[in-house]
């Protein structure tokens, strides 16, 4: 017993030599190693980021593709270029799967990643406008712009429409801006000309929740941004006042009463509620507001197709009604599957704005 003491003192002496041997300070251990089990450490201008590298890149629940149209790393964020609002990293020429937490409409602005750890918060950002939805796919395609720089361009949103700010030829959006948003503020070239037009987009709601835009424009607030080294800030206030009903566009509540799921269809085309290269169904027994629709398109051009039909279901001549704007239009289609009983109603869209 004594020896087994005498083995277990020596072996505790050993173990406190050891302990102690490392506890001295580092000034002379140059070649210490960095920690990069943390990706953070690798460039510090991602601390802080919302779950980096991940952030809210989710391949099994994530509802919102984001496809990167630049060979190039992109990064991925909502409303602003800001560390809370990070969602994910997407590779060059790649594509991500997105899981957001609310059920609601999202600017997603993307950055190329070089030129983020390069300029900051002056970097190039590209602007899109998407819905999420927990169980209908959408898709965004990103491409980072040019539009960079010293200078700062303000906007002040006093309306209760999405305004996406548009280049004059429509090619690309400098920014999109959410309903009474202020001082929202995107990076611009100094000595550059940047005309823009406004299009607004009034959210829809069903039920209490938010699921559909109707579109409307005002030339008499477009104009041309510019700043220099003396005014290095140009600022857009966006007023109300300009916004006329009689341009909202139309949009279309169908009440599926099947027992089927469907697409909803103008002519040859799929409605996907905006959504770029989006598959958008309504659920047998369910209520979905569509819009994409413009104004002067005829009801009677709609029609619905269900994997279970052999060809597609149409709206009735008796019930064609030419497409006005500030109206959604009520569209029934009964349980029996009928095409000749699918009814249409006009009902101001006041009933479902916000």
């Amino acid at each position: 017993m004594k020896k087994l003491l005498r083995i277990s003192m020596v072996m505790l002496a050993v173990a406190l030599i050891l302990g102690f041997a490392g506890c001295g300070d580092d000034k002379g251990d140059d070649n210490k190693k960095p920690d990069t089990s943390n990706p953070n450490t690798t460039n510090p201008v991602y601390n802080g980021f919302y779950n980096y590298p991940a952030g809210r890149v989710d391949s099994n629940l994530g509802r919102l593709t984001i496809n990167n149209t630049i060979a190039g790393e992109v990064l991925l964020f909502t409303g602003t270029v800001d560390k809370d609002n990070y969602i994910g990293t997407v590779s060059s020429l790649g594509s991500v799967k997105i899981k957001l937490p609310e059920e609601k409409f999202y600017t997603i602005i993307a950055v190329q990643k070089s030129n983020y750890e390069e300029r900051l918060s002056q970097a190039a950002q590209f602007n899109s406008l998407t819905y999420y939805s927990n169980t209908q796919g959408y898709t965004v395609s990103v491409s980072p712009s040019s539009t960079w720089g010293g200078g700062n361009w303000v906007f002040n949103n006093n309306t209760n429409f999405w305004v996406q700010i548009k280049k004059a030829d429509l090619s690309q959006n400098y920014a999109v801006i959410a309903p009474n948003a202020q001082r929202v503020t995107i990076p611009i070239g100094v000595g550059e000309i940047y005309d823009y037009f406004l299009y607004f987009s009034r959210e829809l709601k069903y039920e209490g929740k938010v699921i559909a835009l109707v579109e409307a424009t005002d030339r008499s607030q477009a104009n041309t941004a510019s700043v220099n080294t003396a005014n290095p800030t140009y600022t857009t206030t966006i007023n109300n006042i300009n916004v006329p009903s009689s341009n909202i566009k139309p949009a279309v509540m169908v009440k599926n009463n099947t027992g089927k799921t469907v697409r909803v269809y103008y002519a040859n085309t799929q409605k996907t509620n905006g959504s770029p290269g989006g598959d958008f169904v309504v659920v047998g027994g369910q209520s979905q507001l569509i819009s994409g629709f413009e104004i002067n398109d005829d009801t009677a051009t709609i029609n619905f197709n269900a994997l279970a039909w052999e060809q597609n279901i149409k709206v009735p001549q008796s019930q064609s009604m030419p497409m006005i704007a500030d109206k959604v239009y009520e569209i029934t289609i009964p349980n029996n599957e009928d095409a000749s009983q699918i009814t249409v109603v006009e009902v101001n869209a006041s009933k479902y704005y916000n």
